[in-house]
């Protein structure tokens, strides 16, 4: 039986079709691998090695792997060695050794290997392995004793077994379509500089990272965890500008006049909860002791209260449960805080409503407003609902490609002394500078210092430093792309 892979033929190094051991490189490059395998005189020739085929295991490769193996079960011996970087190793001994299990991923169907987090397709299971392979690890290629290793596995010469009767296992892998995309559900943060842009970008994040949460058995949302976003210039926007997504200067002006007020019936209103319904006018108060000392920073307002809306869970409760007054750089910064949030409807009028309350504080305490910061715990759309608004949103963002600066600075790059030169620039000074041979070191120099804090400066940097790098290597003139 003849090696026959069905996946990614074009990145095997096939030595001898005939062959039954399967060499894995792990993280590490083949042809170092197999230049260390000549090195110790392993039989590497096309008619009489027992290795198949070398290939790597990084990525997403393991499915791949594990199809290719059913379809040739004449490889019976795996034998592992190179850089375990992203745990793959432990990805492939314990789909063997310890199995799988049922699992939702990205709202897909999936069997998770046990003991990781690693998911593979609901068809491919251990149990559909006849004869598993013996599966061997020997270290990094770069190892003082791989070849030591290395040869003591050949010495003790796994043989194959008779194939006569074994069956090829064809294995169809799906094509992924997730339901949301992956991310850290509880780490998104947002940074614009106008309510309806932030907005808008909380939508696409919600559309695209979202979790689908059954709250009843007919009530769904996509939901995120702990959303922050900071706009930092809450200013008000024309009625044209918002128009097309729904709301107007007029209803939004309304909801603001509402929230301020403490003249509402019952005691859920906003505006009743800040200003009377614990017997004081927090404002009035946050006024008074920002008048006394701009530093003072007891001006937070809690609008829960747990004797209530923590125990009697037929009434409503606020969304919105704290705020916080704060002067930083001479500016009125306010940070609020939100136990759930509507983002489609509700978000942005809830932050004009900020945007009324800061403005009310800023105007009687003769303080600049700034920043405003809203911290969502539990924030979702309804998928069921909104769905041409959300669409339009999705729409929009996709053709969006402006630029925008990253508030860590920027960077100037040269090639200088046989060395790349990454110089940190801020506002127009130069902060520090990064020098190497190799860019993978700046790379990693500048995500310890927390330089960068934007994804596409990020891939911005990345090209620099790959450019820069071959230009080092061939000599060429380097030119900085600005």
């Amino acid at each position: 039986m003849e090696f026959v892979p069905v996946y990614y033929k074009d990145s095997l190094t096939i030595i001898n079709p005939n062959g039954y051991v399967g060499v894995v490189t792990l993280w590490s490059k083949k042809q170092a691998v197999i230049d260390k395998f000549k090195e110790a005189g392993v039989d590497l020739d096309t008619s009489s090695s027992p290795i198949a085929a070398f290939g790597t295991l990084y990525g997403n490769g393991l499915k791949h792997l594990l199809a290719n193996l059913l379809y040739n079960p004449q490889i019976t011996h795996i034998l592992i060695c190179g850089r375990d970087t992203g745990g793959s190793l432990q990805h492939l001994l314990s789909f063997f050794n310890k199995g799988v299990e049922k699992e939702i991923q990205l709202g897909i169907p999936s069997n998770r290997i046990i003991g990781t987090s690693r998911c593979v397709p609901e068809a491919l299971t251990p149990e559909l392995f006849k004869n598993p392979p013996n599966l061997t690890y020997i270290g990094k290629e770069s190892d003082a004793e791989f070849k030591i290793k290395l040869m003591a596995f050949f010495d003790n010469h796994p043989l194959g077994l008779n194939m006569a009767k074994a069956e090829r296992i064809a294995i169809e892998l799906p094509e992924i379509t997730p339901s949301y995309f992956p991310s850290n559900q509880r780490s998104h943060t947002i940074i614009k500089n106008s309510p309806l842009e932030a907005w808008k970008e909380l939508i696409f994040c919600l559309d695209r990272f979202g979790r689908m949460t059954e709250l009843k058995p007919d009530k769904r949302r996509k939901e995120l965890q702990n959303v922050k976003v900071i706009v930092e210039n809450p200013q008000e926007e024309d009625n044209e500008i918002l128009k097309p997504f729904g709301f107007s200067t007029e209803e939004l002006h309304n909801y603001q006049s509402t929230v301020m007020s403490d003249i509402v019936e019952g005691d859920y209103g906003y505006g009743n909860r800040i200003r009377a319904y614990f017997d004081v006018d927090a404002l009035t108060a946050c006024i008074e002791k920002l008048k006394k000392n701009r530093q003072d920073r007891r001006s937070f307002i809690v609008l829960w209260d747990s004797r209530r809306d923590l125990t009697e869970i037929k009434r409503s409760s606020p969304c919105l449960v704290t705020i916080f007054f704060r002067v930083f750089d001479d500016k009125l910064t306010l940070s609020a805080t939100f136990r759930v949030h509507n983002a489609l409807d509700a978000w942005l009028k809830n932050f004009y409503a900020l945007m009324a309350i800061q403005k009310h504080v800023a105007e009687l305490t003769g303080i600049q407003a700034g920043a405003i910061t809203v911290i969502s715990h539990s924030i979702s759309i309804n998928p069921d609902e909104g769905y041409e608004k959300l669409q339009m949103i999705v729409r929009e963002h996709s053709g969006n490609f402006k630029f925008e600066a990253d508030p860590n600075g920027q960077f100037r790059f040269k090639v200088e002394d046989g060395q790349i030169v990454a110089e940190h620039i801020y506002n127009g000074e130069k902060l520090t500078e990064y020098r190497s041979k190799k860019a993978e070191r700046i790379q990693y120099e500048m995500k310890r210092d927390r330089a960068i804090s934007d994804i596409g400066h990020a891939i911005f940097v990345g090209r620099q430093l790959a450019k820069a790098e071959r230009c080092l290597q061939t000599g060429e003139v380097f030119t900085e792309e600005l």
